[in-house]
């Protein structure tokens, strides 16, 4: 298990260092007043929303993935759970144990889709204000 915090930490590490970087580049050309910057914004913007896109089937497994284990869960109660233990029921703990695994790795893959959305949309909400500004300079 502590293999899949690592590799979900260091997914996590360098899906923030990529949207950090592609943000902060997009931010200099908006304080430096570039002439383009919208163009730029809404291409940022377009490949953000290719990455959301491509990545919903990953996040439909991946929330089914969850489900699965709720539903899991529920049915193995902290009194099964020690009656396997107490039985020595291996192939009980060890699906448990798979299961518990996967839930992991899917909160790990909706957590990281999720600040492609999170970026994505404050792209959104920047060309939605420069709209507004637009309008309100006319």
């Amino acid at each position: 298990m502590g293999a899949r915090i690592d590799q979900f930490s260091e997914d996590l590490r360098q899906k923030l260092t990529i949207a950090d970087s592609g943000l902060d580049g997009l931010k200099a050309k908006i304080d430096s007043k570039a002439a383009h910057v919208e163009q730029d914004v809404q291409s940022h913007l377009d490949r953000v929303q290719k990455r959301v896109e491509q990545g919903r089937a990953k996040v439909a497994a991946a929330q089914a993935d969850i489900k699965a284990w709720a539903d899991a869960k529920k049915a193995a109660t902290s009194d099964k759970v020690a009656e396997w233990k107490a039985k020595r029921e291996l192939s009980k703990l060890q699906g448990r144990a798979d299961s518990a695994e996967r839930y992991a790795a899917a909160a790990s893959a909706v957590a990281v889709a999720a600040l492609d959305e999170a970026e994505e949309a404050a792209l959104e909400a920047w060309l939605a204000r420069q709209d507004a500004n637009a309008a309100q300079a006319k």
